[in-house]
């Protein structure tokens, strides 16, 4: 049976190594320059954007306040991770608050 494990944890760990080389090895493939490049450079924050959305969709007020003034934020500072830690905070506290 401890052979089992051992041979488990090394698979999985050879998987994820493989894994990351051909993301690494397929990055290197992207082209560097023009409209496929600037899509997957607005792919973060179009991510980021959904999870939002779907959030907000699915919640109530708390959420939807939140969203504004992560919006109002995000106009101010034009700095995602600050918006992204005032929401975290901001829907973290008044749901603290709202129990």
């Amino acid at each position: 049976m401890p052979d089992d494990i051992w041979l488990t944890v090394l698979g999985l760990g050879a998987a994820s190594f493989a894994i990351r080389l051909g993301g690494f090895l397929l990055a290197l493939r992207l082209p560097q320059a023009g409209a496929w490049a600037r899509g997957m450079e607005a792919l973060p924050g179009c991510l980021i954007m959904a999870l939002v959305a779907l959030m907000m969709l699915k919640g109530g007020a708390i959420e939807w306040g939140a969203g504004l003034v992560v919006f109002l934020v995000a106009a101010k500072t034009r700095n995602l991770p600050i918006s992204m830690l005032v929401g975290m905070a901001l829907v973290a506290a008044l749901r603290l608050v709202s129990i």
